[in-house]
């Protein structure tokens, strides 16, 4: 197969798939329903069942396989799209057909998440950078205990499942100990919100074993919850982004939290906010570092697990409070539907002309599901 398409990515799809997809409806086509995994047959050929926007090969499949949009039989629906007979590539033997027990726990969770997805009651506040309500409902504000047993928010989290929020590692190793996390809520100044969010204790803290606080390599962690998180509309979990490489450049892109917002009083925000970002290859994020003197704790440079990037107007960034809360790349906003491509590691001052480094989330699945995933 031709390598120009074996390479293209979804979003390079999604025109062709809704056309499709509206083809289907008119004409009526009918099967018995079934599930995503299914084995399937399209006029002779083998398939499995997939949901549409998943079959990224389709026209070209129906290509090769001599397919017309009636060939393609309808296997079912899920509560958002329509499952379809993707037809397996030429020469695949019918032996080899995908199951759900192939695909990798991080996806498996994510099609369980994006099944459950609601609209949102709410519109989002137009050119602005507070986040409503029930905008990111996957955000954690992390708690950590002060010498005077009081508890301060100082790092944000990702909830990934009922009992795991992702973070970064050097949020979990100072002297102030992660104790609880805090859901449900955007303004921690509304009494009202403040009455209706989620606090539950920390039960035990999974920092990367290869993780050291002398730099910044392999800076990601989870929280393990006392109990699991009842979803709601408020709170409920983001999917993780499982694709090596970056994003398309025309992807959207916000990093949100309760950080610091006066660099200069180092006061933090009581309202979650969120910024528009772009990412910056690593290549031209590694001369910026190293422009800036910035290398003790980057001793190879930024590499392929990390991933950087900026505010072009370098006005909105993350800054201090803000590290472990998510890079979230956004798939449909008014579904609330993200996937996290990104944890808050560290920066160069807030706003400044280098970027923002951030761990790469596809980089640590291995390590993620072995610890929320564990039997797959």
């Amino acid at each position: 197969m031709c390598s120009r398409y074996t390479k293209m990515r979804e979003s390079d799809h999604y025109p062709m798939l809704l056309l499709i997809a509206g083809l289907f409806a008119l004409l009526g086509i009918t099967k018995a329903q079934m599930e995503v995994g299914d084995p399937c047959q399209i006029k002779g050929n083998m398939g499995i069942c997939t949901a549409s926007s998943k079959c990224l090969d389709l026209p070209l499949l129906m290509n090769q396989l001599g397919l017309k949009i009636r060939d393609v039989s309808r296997c079912g629906f899920t509560p958002y799209e329509e499952i379809i007979c993707c037809p397996n590539a030429p020469n695949t033997p019918s032996t080899t057909i995908r199951t759900r027990s192939d695909e990798r726990p991080a996806v498996k969770a994510c099609a369980e998440i994006d099944a459950q997805l609601q609209p949102l009651l709410t519109p989002h506040i137009l050119g602005g950078t507070p986040v409503d309500l029930g905008e990111y409902p996957h955000m954690v504000a992390i708690g950590l205990s002060t010498t005077d047993d009081d508890i301060e928010y100082n790092c944000g989290g990702t909830l990934i499942a009922k009992r795991f929020v992702l973070t970064a590692a050097h949020c979990l190793v100072t002297r102030q100990k992660p104790v609880t996390a805090r859901m449900g809520v955007v303004n921690f100044t509304d009494p009202e919100q403040m009455r209706e969010a989620v606090e539950i204790p920390i039960k035990k803290i999974h920092i990367h074993p290869e993780y050291s606080s002398a730099s910044v390599y392999n800076d990601v962690g989870l929280l393990e919850l006392a109990s699991d998180v009842v979803y709601t509309t408020n709170v409920f979990p983001t999917c993780l982004y499982t694709e090596p490489e970056d994003p398309p450049a025309s992807s959207v892109l916000y990093v949100s939290g309760w950080g610091v917002i006066n660099k200069r009083t180092r006061e933090k925000s009581n309202v979650l906010l969120k910024a528009r970002q772009t990412i910056v290859e690593n290549s031209r994020c590694n001369e910026s570092f190293v422009d800036n003197g910035l290398t003790r704790r980057i001793s190879v440079g930024i590499i392929d697990s990390q991933m950087c990037a900026h505010d072009p107007g370098l006005t909105k960034d993350a800054c201090q409070g803000d590290s472990g809360g998510p890079l979230m790349l956004v798939v449909d906003e008014a579904l609330s539907k993200f996937r996290v491509v990104g944890v808050i590691s560290a920066g160069f001052s807030c706003g400044s002309s280098t970027p923002g480094l951030y761990t790469r989330v596809s980089a640590f699945l291995d390590y993620i599901e072995s610890v929320v995933w564990p039997s797959g």
